[in-house]
């Protein structure tokens, strides 16, 4: 069957390639070109760009999909929010596979905080000198919490042209960025860290793909606190199933 899996991630594509060797037409979208480059090496068709409302229903219309497959980040909640819309709005079987989520143990280094305001605020009480690892996406509403104006802070982005331009924009200087394309390794993290002389780092749970985990074990063997924010709620997806069962849940359904 033909299916249109969103995924710029590396489980997404994963997933796609997975849905593939199943036998299955798949065409995977991304947001960045560089996320459909990544796919294409892999060999899975693939187009990318930002789409709105009206562009996802246009595309679902005119390529007879029989289901959209949504394996964005668990963190982009517009999108999913929008494509589960549109597919509603299409009568078409709308399914959400979502990485699973790391179960971390209590630890006096580890702060969980609910949303952007609440992660400024903690980070601010436990540093100086703060690193997010959160994306550029957020970065207009971090600059924008008081708390944090006072603070050294350092921002770890992907290595592009046009999140280069959003940082430089928003203010960020150069000894500021560190643009770098990961996954990255927990001695990695741990050198960066040192060199930089973060004080406090943040991050979204972004899942063992993500490299949240490698986070957590370079902050604890640094004595670094670690803010950590909390995925968003929204209703539950698939993040307890392995691959292979939701992929045969696919297929029965449809």
């Amino acid at each position: 069957m033909r299916l249109l899996v969103l995924a710029g991630t590396e489980d997404g594509r994963e997933l796609a390639d997975a849905l593939m060797q199943r036998g299955h037409d798949v065409l995977v979208s991304t947001l960045t070109a560089y996320g459909a480059d990544l796919a294409l090496e892999q060999g899975l068709p693939a187009r990318s760009g930002a789409m709105d409302a009206e562009i996802l229903t246009d595309l679902l219309k005119a390529n007879s999909f029989a289901a959209l497959v949504d394996a964005t980040h668990p963190y982009a909640v517009r999108v999913k929010e929008m494509a589960k819309k549109v597919c509603d709005d299409l009568a078409l079987p709308y399914l959400r596979w979502e990485r699973s989520a790391l179960e971390l143990a209590d630890h006096p280094l580890i702060h969980w905080a609910e949303d952007i305001p609440a992660a400024a605020q903690i980070a601010t009480e436990l540093g100086q000198r703060i690193l997010l690892t959160t994306g550029s996406n957020g970065l207009p509403e971090w600059i924008a919490q008081r708390s944090i104006n006072a603070k050294m802070l350092y921002i770890r982005v992907l290595p592009t042209s046009d999140v280069l331009a959003r940082c430089e924009s928003l203010g960020f200087k150069p000894n500021q960025i560190i643009a770098a394309q990961g996954p990255f390794s927990q001695e990695w993290d741990e050198a960066m860290f040192k060199q930089l002389k973060i004080e406090v780092v943040v991050a979204k749970e972004s899942g063992k793909v993500g490299g949240t985990l490698e986070k957590v074990k370079a902050c604890l063997s640094l004595n670094i606190p670690l803010v950590i924010l909390k995925r968003p709620t929204t209703e539950k997806a698939s993040n307890s199933w392995t691959l292979s069962q939701f992929i045969k849940h696919l297929e029965e359904m449809l």
